[in-house]
């Protein structure tokens, strides 16, 4: 793999920003061998617990070619399964192997016996998870560095979205002594009824489920850059990241990787491939290399705290070389200001510089002025 792919999560060093994020695609060794020819940088395993999960079925729900519902829970399997079998087998395949545990409990009692044990068993760094509440997870973390010497990652769910309550709990584990913080996990509760029987398309007691792809995408870079950016910490961006473009921007916003899950359940292993295809051609023709972009959006966005009054924009203006006439701007317009005349896209005094049209047009015609 070309170095400039190579990142490094503090001293955690890995040929490129692609992890394949807990779930069904890392549950066994015969998952993870698909997931090879495609060099991801590392996988994390389906979350160990000290008990095997018995989830419902049906658990996964495809909304869209895009999106996905699951009421997964962790491992099917017991904790001696991946000690004895699981991390040895990932191991031998040549992957780097990064080990989700999780305490069932407040307490996290479990979780030293954990830690060693899957550090006994070969595994490359930890990711200590929450079963969707993260406030008792420093005191989790405490037990888990107290018990292993791997580098080990905090993965934060964020069930209130307020800056402060992340930064609190971003802190809390910065303070233990986190490697890096995971951001984020699925957002739920959600819920999908079939039109036809009216029943629920989860297994869940009520049917509910968790969010996950594109569509959190944006918590997902939100948060990134709230914590690389207030509290300095190396981050792996979670959430949504499904094309090349989705890694490159969680870097830019200082990501020193990114996990990957949906996207490769909806599109295929082979997605693996593009994303590292793409990166690799954008640094190309960049002259750049991960290392040198991470974070370089950060001070864009600091320099904007400090504006006296919010940006403002506009009008926008249309390339005339590169308009098809479409009309993709004119039907989306919500005040009417755009219409097609002599071949081309004009807009008329009625805009209000929302900037719609720019993000919506196919060729990239229209621009700030």
């Amino acid at each position: 793999m070309f170095s400039s792919l190579r990142t490094s999560i503090g001293e955690f060093e890995l040929p490129n920003p692609i992890i394949v994020a807990s779930g069904p695609l890392t549950s066994s060794p015969e998952a993870v061998k698909r997931l090879i020819p495609y060099k991801p940088a590392a996988v994390v395993t389906k979350t160990i617990a000290i008990r095997p999960a018995k989830p419902p079925r049906p658990n996964m729900f495809g909304l869209s070619k895009f999106s996905l519902l699951n009421c997964e829970d962790w491992s099917e399997k017991e904790y001696s399964y991946w000690i004895e079998e699981g991390i040895p087998k990932m191991k031998e395949l040549g992957v780097t192997v990064i080990a989700s545990i999780v305490s069932l409990s407040e307490r996290g009692k479990e979780l030293a016996f954990l830690a060693r044990s899957v550090t006994d068993a070969g595994a490359d760094a930890i990711e200590l998870t929450c079963l969707y509440n993260p406030v008792y997870l420093p005191n989790q973390l405490k037990i888990v560095k107290s018990s292993s010497d791997l580098p080990i990652f905090a993965k934060i769910s964020i069930p209130v979205l307020m800056d402060e309550y992340v930064l609190n709990i971003g802190r809390k584990l910065m303070k233990v002594g986190a490697d890096a913080i995971v951001v984020s996990d699925t957002y739920g509760p959600c819920l999908h009824i079939d039109i036809s029987s009216f029943e629920p398309v989860l297994g869940s007691k009520n049917g509910s489920g968790r969010l996950s792809g594109r569509a959190i995408k944006p918590f997902t870079m939100y948060f990134t850059a709230l914590l690389a950016r207030e509290l300095k910490t190396n981050v792996i961006s979670c959430g949504g990241i499904s094309t090349w473009e989705d890694v490159i921007e969680a870097i830019l916003l200082g990501a020193s990787a990114t996990e990957i899950c949906s996207a490769i359940l909806l599109e295929g292993p082979e997605v693996i491939g593009r994303i590292l295809d793409g990166i690799s051609k954008y640094l190309d023709q960049k002259g750049e290399t991960i290392g040198k972009l991470r974070g370089r959006a950060l001070e864009k966005i600091r320099k904007r705290t400090f504006l006296p009054k919010p940006v403002r924009m506009g009008p926008p203006v249309v390339d005339a070389q590169l308009c098809t006439a479409c009309g993709s701007c004119v039907r989306s317009c919500p005040v009417g200001a755009i219409e097609i005349k002599e071949g081309r896209a004009t807009i008329g005094k009625l805009c209000r510089a929302c900037g719609l049209c720019l993000s919506l047009c196919p060729v990239n015609a229209i621009r700030w002025s």
